[in-house]
Formats: structure tokens, C-alpha cells, sequence
């Protein structure tokens, strides 16, 4: 019912407090009748009528004013009283954009009527526009960035996974384009490159193909349905005539430097499904245009890729604690620790492009990362942009260095880079070694503890790690020892003396959470919210999380009733576990945390592409609950007593024939970089190295979203 009195209409429209209601609304506001007479309008619909504010029909006036308004209206149309209300955005006669709502009511005779709600959004939609073009649109040429050329291709992904889709990514740049800005500065740079973007867009062949990725880099990213090629060559050929267009000599007036260009292409999908391994053969096949004289295109050719450490590519983050267990940064280890491999095969010319190749771009953190030393570290590109901030550079030394090696060292200390040496031992440790280092890695059992001892006591400026630290006894060693950090997953078991350890009274509620949450049965929302309402700092975590982008609920959440039955069971189920998790690890290293969500997601991630007639969705709490023992500092059957939890979770946390046992093995082989064992998971799965990869990167891309909440 639009009103629920039964007064004359007179009446009711003609009252000071009615007319004042509707009048204070910026949106127009009309009914009409099943005839289109009109019953009602507030003033903002009046003054669109202006001086023909006497009708009485809206097919005489607003018709007239909306053209499209009586397109979507329901009147006339069958069944209007069943119609939910309806959405759509017009444009009225001087081209302004509007919202309509139209809603099927009862008049205050019982009559049906129409409201139609109209409402300018020209405003709304000009700072959309503005924030898209802030968002995916290059500042200086106009053109598309990098951000909406990774949308546009997630979009059709799935289709190109399925081999739905067919087509190329190119990337190109101007050949002695460093000249112009030297020469003529960077302004007159600025000019070539947007009139390089115009010359494109004005092409009908390229317009609407063209991103900037960055600097004077650009990629052209066509796509059609598979079907149009039926094979490889055949493709290379179609897109060869169009790409011939591109080899001009391209110049400004006035200047007498011209730039040529060259590119790198690669198809999909024949070559490369993923986003980043696209880019990067295409990267690697613009590299090989700019060492053939440049100006040509090149296309990419598996036996060009000197990259194969990329292509059967795993690699984990193992944390380095502090000696109270606070996150210090993660030692970066990937399949290949070949370190002559990677210096004398590795074909990137720049080694931000070896980080990219691998997402770390998208790994956004404050910690430090330990990375494998690469002769490319010391070229002037890589010096420039490389975030000295960011990165350690760890050396492993396989003997005496000799004095290129030492001056090699000494290299990367003038450039910026901070650096940590493995492998010392007392044939190698010598003074100039301990000057060029800021940090070493000791295994705590391999070399003598006076050796060690000493070696820390001369060298108060270096920070100590000790790598291989997996259990309590190795932390509490070398501890005693004198180092300052610890890399392993000592922090991943309970120590058996405090397996007897009771619950804080505080963290009950979490458990009973769990316990209401981890089951089968169907979720009992009443009780949960309950007991998330009756502790106020319960109720500001899930608030928090639930209203974090994170999450991603479109509108903020209140109430925790509303909160509960809004995000539905499945969803609600992995939500209790986080905020439980977190509630009962606050006296636990973070890493704790960060292990268990990760292989949440993780394990989640990679189940949606396993074809399997498990139940996917316990593989989430699964993952979450793996460490549980941990955290509760109980033993694994102690805690599955305590907390009832569906007989798959259980089981497969337990047990080695469990529907998931194989993941939890899975995760620690991974976690452990035990490549062998991950890749027999991967083999008895059907799962390529790439999903592998690119899940456990999106999985901490997912978890450093979350990490603002703790």
C-alpha cells in the first residue's frame, strides 16, 4: 500500500505535513493511474512539466520530457501487480541522465496504480566517470593503463583457460626514446609519447587494443572467438598484416631524433593462458626484437624462453621471526636455487622484471624479503628500480670467494643493496666477507658452537639468523646461541608441556562459535548471535571484519543479527572461524595466523579447479582449523574433542585417509618448499604449476588485504 488511510484524496494530498514530505525530496515523484491520469506529484516532478504543469496525463507531459519513460513503464503491460519494483536510468530531453524506479501500488481506493520515482543522477554519474578515469585511464596519453588492461583480460579468461578464445598480447616500445628525453627534455617526451597513443587510436585497427603500461611501454591485446583460427600459424598470419602497420619512423617536428619501434608478441592460447606468463613472453620476445638492431616485430618461440625456471615455477615465503616471535620478513624460495643456472640462462634484461614475472608486485607488506643473488642485481636498470627497502639479497658462498667475488660484494654495498650470506663456514669466514654483510645465516647443528659464538661476538653490527629452526628445541638453542632471528615454523607445534593448557574464560565464547559453526547441521543464527552480542569486543572484530574491503559487502553493517543472517551459511561458517582464530591466537606469533589463513584460501583456491564430488565447501575450514592444535596448545584429538566439526574436517586433520588429508600434507610440503612431494600432489590432481603458483600468490594477496584488521 502507498497510503493506509481511507480519507478522501482531497484530503489527504491537501494536508500542510503531506505536501511538506514529498515537497522535501530531491527526487520527482508522480502515480498515475492504469490510464496514465495523473494522481499525484511533489513539487521537483511539477517543475518538470514547467509551463505545462496543468496536465493531467503523463503521456501528454513527462512522455514528452523521458521519451524512454513509458518503455520500461509497467502500466498497460499484464500482470503489473506481480512485477517487483523496477530499475532503469533515462535521459531526458536536454540530455541529462536520470533514475527511474517504477513500483506497481494500491491507490487509496483499492485501485492499482503506478509510482514512478525519478531522480537526476547526472551528477552521480560525472564523478563515476571521473573516478574510473583516475582509475583506468593513463593520465598523459588518455589511453587505458595496466590496471584496466589486467581487468579486460580477466573478464575473458576464463574463456582463453577454456580455449573459448583466441587472440594476442604484444608489448612494444620506442626505440632511443632515452634520446628525446636527454636531447630535448621530458616535456617534448610527454608530446611524442601522446601523439604515439593518437597515431594508434586513430587507426581503426588498433583503436580500442591500446594500454600504456608504463614509461614509453604499451601493449596491444586483441581477442576473438577460438573458432576464428584453426590453428597457431594461421593465427600469426591474420594478426601479422595487421601488426605490419606499426613499423613507422616516428617523430615531432622540429627535432631531428626519430624513434623507431620494437615488439614482442605472443598468442593465446597456444602459447600462454595467464596474464603474467603472457606478459612475460611477450616481454622476453620484445627483448629479442631490441638485441636484433630493433625496429621489427618478434614473435615468441619456446625455445627463445632461456626462462625455464619460470615455466615449472613454485615458489613459498618462509617467515624470519624476531626472538619474540614478531614477524621480521620472508626468505623468497622458488623451485630453481641453481644459482649459475639462473645468472647464465635467466633472459630478462631488467630484474624488476623477474619480480613481476612472479606477482611480487602484488605482495604488499612492511617485512623485508630474502632473495637469491642474480647478476643482474648489479645492472644499471635493475640498481635504479629495484626497492633497496624491500629486499635482501642473500648469497650463498660455496667456498673461499676470490677477489672479483669480494669486489662483486662491494659492488652491491655502493649500489644500496643490504645483504645476507649462507654458507659460512671456517675456511670462508673471512674479515672482508663480515664487511660487506648485514646479515648471515646459520644452520644452528652444522658447525661448531664456539665457532659460531665467536663469530657473533666479533660482529655486533650484522644480525644473526638461524635457518632450519622447525622445532621448539632448535628455537630455544639457538636462542641461547645469540642470534637475533629465526627462520623455519618452530611457532607451527605445541610444546608438550603445555598440552594440559586450560582456556581463558575471555576466549570461551570463540570456542563456542567454532563448535556452532564447524558442523553440518544447520547453523543456529539466533544462538550466534547471541553470543556475539553478549561480548563487546566480539561484536567490534566481526563488525570490522564484516564492513572491511576485504569482505567486500556493498553496504556497511550494523546490527549483528543482520550481519549474521546477511552473509548466509557457507559464508558466515568461514567468517567465525577467522574472527575465532584470531580471538584465540592474540598470544600466539602472527604467523600462526597468517599460516592458517593463507592455506585457507589457499586450499579453497585450488579446489575450485580439482574436478572432485568432495564437499568444497569444508576445504576452506579445512585449512583454518589444520593449525588449531597450535593455537589451543592441546593435542590434535584433544581439540576435536573439545569442538565438534564436521567428520570430513575432522578426519582429514587426523587422519591420513580423510577426504583433505592429502591438502594438509599438501600444505606443509609446500610451506617446507619440498618441491618433489608438491609436485606429486599436483600430478595426482591434474593441476598445472602455474594454478599452483598463481593460487598461493592471489592466497597472500588475500591475506595482506586482511592483515589492516588485526
Amino acid at each position: 500500500m502507498f497510503f493506509d488511510r481511507q480519507n478522501e484524496q482531497n484530503e489527504i494530498f491537501q494536508t500542510p505535513f503531506l505536501n511538506g514530505l514529498l515537497d522535501a525530496q530531491d527526487t520527482g515523484i508522480l502515480v498515475v493511474d492504469k490510464d496514465c491520469n495523473i494522481l499525484l506529484m511533489n513539487t521537483v516532478a511539477r517543475d518538470h512539466l514547467g509551463n505545462e504543469n496543468s496536465l493531467k496525463s503523463c503521456r501528454g507531459g513527462f512522455a514528452r520530457i523521458f521519451p524512454s519513460l513509458c518503455t520500461h513503464c509497467p502500466v498497460g503491460k499484464k500482470q503489473t501487480a506481480d512485477k517487483e519494483p523496477s530499475n532503469h536510468e533515462m535521459l531526458d530531453e536536454k540530455g541529462c541522465h536520470y533514475s527511474a524506479r517504477y513500483c506497481n501500488i494500491e491507490w487509496i481506493d483499492k485501485t492499482p496504480a503506478t509510482a514512478i520515482f525519478l531522480r537526476n543522477v547526472n551528477d552521480e554519474r560525472m564523478t563515476l566517470e571521473k573516478l574510473n578515469s583516475f582509475a583506468y585511464i593513463d593520465q598523459l596519453t588518455g589511453i587505458p593503463n595496466r590496471r584496466k588492461l589486467m581487468e579486460d583480460f580477466e573478464s575473458i579468461s576464463e574463456k582463453i583457460a577454456n580455449s573459448g578464445a583466441a587472440g594476442l598480447m604484444a608489448i612494444f616500445d620506442l626505440d632511443d626514446f632515452k634520446t628525446i628525453n636527454d636531447s630535448y627534455g621530458h616535456s617534448t617526451g610527454d608530446i611524442m609519447l601522446k601523439r604515439l597513443a593518437w597515431h594508434f587510436e586513430s587507426n581503426e585497427a588498433f583503436r580500442g587494443h591500446l594500454y600504456r603500461l608504463g614509461g614509453d611501454e604499451f601493449v596491444l591485446f586483441f581477442v576473438v572467438p577460438a573458432e576464428k583460427f584453426s590453428s597457431l600459424d594461421e593465427c600469426r598470419s591474420y594478426y601479422n598484416e595487421i601488426l605490419k602497420e606499426t613499423l613507422h619512423s616516428y617523430s615531432l617536428p622540429n627535432i631531428e631524433v626519430s624513434c623507431t619501434l620494437s615488439m614482442g608478441v605472443v598468442f593465446f592460447p597456444w602459447q600462454g593462458k595467464g596474464f603474467s606468463e603472457l606478459l612475460r613472453k611477450a616481454d622476453i620476445a620484445l627483448y629479442k626484437a631490441k638485441g636484433n638492431n630493433r625496429n621489427q616485430i618478434c614473435y615468441f618461440d619456446e625455445k627463445d624462453d632461456a626462462a625455464k625456471k619460470f615455466k615449472d615455477l613454485f615458489i613459498c615465503m618462509q617467515p624470519v621471526l624476531t626472538r619474540d616471535c614478531s614477524t621480521y620478513g620472508y626468505k623468497l624460495v622458488d623451485q630453481s636455487q641453481d644459482l649459475e643456472r639462473i645468472d647464465s640462462s635467466l633472459n630478462l634484461n631488467e630484474f624488476n622484471r623477474t619480480i613481476d614475472a612472479l606477482s611480487l608486485d602484488e605482495l604488499e607488506s612492511k617485512e623485508l624479503y630474502f632473495i637469491s643473488y642474480s647478476n643482474q642485481l648489479l645492472s644499471p636498470q635493475v640498481a635504479e628500480n629495484l626497492p633497496k627497502n624491500k629486499f635482501v639479497i642473500q648469497i650463498q658462498l660455496a667456498g673461499q670467494p676470490g677477489e672479483a667475488d669480494l669486489r662483486k660484494y662491494a659492488e652491491l654495498n655502493s649500489l644500496g643493496y643490504l645483504t645476507a650470506f649462507s654458507g659460512i663456514n671456517k675456511s670462508n669466514a673471512s674479515p672482508e666477507i663480515f664487511r660487506v654483510a648485514h646479515y648471515c645465516l646459520f644452520d644452528p647443528y652444522e658447525t661448531d658452537i664456539a665457532f659460531r659464538r665467536n663469530i657473533i661476538a666479533l660482529n655486533p653490527s650484522i644480525q644473526f639468523i638461524a635457518a632450519g629452526v622447525d622445532s621448539e628445541r632448535d628455537y630455544e638453542t639457538a636462542k641461547n646461541q645469540g642470534y637475533a632471528l629465526f627462520q623455519g615454523y618452530f611457532f607451527k607445534r605445541p610444546s608438550l608441556v603445555k598440552m594440559t593448557k586450560e582456556i581463558d574464560p575471555l576466549k570461551v565464547n570463540y570456542l563456542r562459535l567454532l563448535k556452532l559453526t564447524s558442523t553440518d547441521d544447520h547453523v543456529d543464527f539466533q544462538e550466534i548471535s547471541s553470543i556475539i552480542s553478549s561480548d563487546v569486543a566480539l561484536s567490534y572484530k566481526l563488525l570490522r571484519l564484516l564492513n572491511s574491503a576485504a569482505v567486500g559487502l556493498r553496504n556497511p553493517v550494523s546490527s549483528i543479527s543482520l550481519a549474521v543472517a546477511y552473509l548466509g551459511e557457507v559464508n558466515l561458517k568461514k567468517w567465525i572461524a577467522m574472527l575465532a582464530l584470531r580471538g584465540l591466537s592474540e598470544d600466539k606469533p602472527f604467523e600462526l595466523i597468517r599460516l592458517s589463513l593463507i592455506r585457507a584460501q589457499f586450499g579453497e583456491m585450488l579446489y575450485k579447479t580439482i574436478l572432485s564430488k568432495r564437499n568444497q565447501t569444508h576445504v576452506f575450514l579445512v585449512g583454518l582449523l589444520s593449525l588449531l592444535d597450535v593455537v589451543l596448545e592441546k593435542s590434535k584429538r584433544d581439540v576435536f574433542r573439545e569442538i565438534v566439526v564436521a567428520d570430513e574436517i575432522r578426519d582429514s586433520i587426523l587422519t591420513n585417509n580423510g577426504a583433505f588429508s592429502g591438502l594438509v600434507k599438501f600444505f606443509s610440503d609446500y610451506e617446507h618448499a619440498d618441491w618433489e612431494k608438491v609436485s606429486e600432489f599436483a600430478a595426482e590432481n591434474r593441476l598445472a604449476d602455474s594454478q599452483i603458483t598463481n593460487a598461493y600468490i592471489a592466497s597472500v594477496k588475500w591475506y595482506n588485504d586482511l592483515i589492516e584488521l588485526k
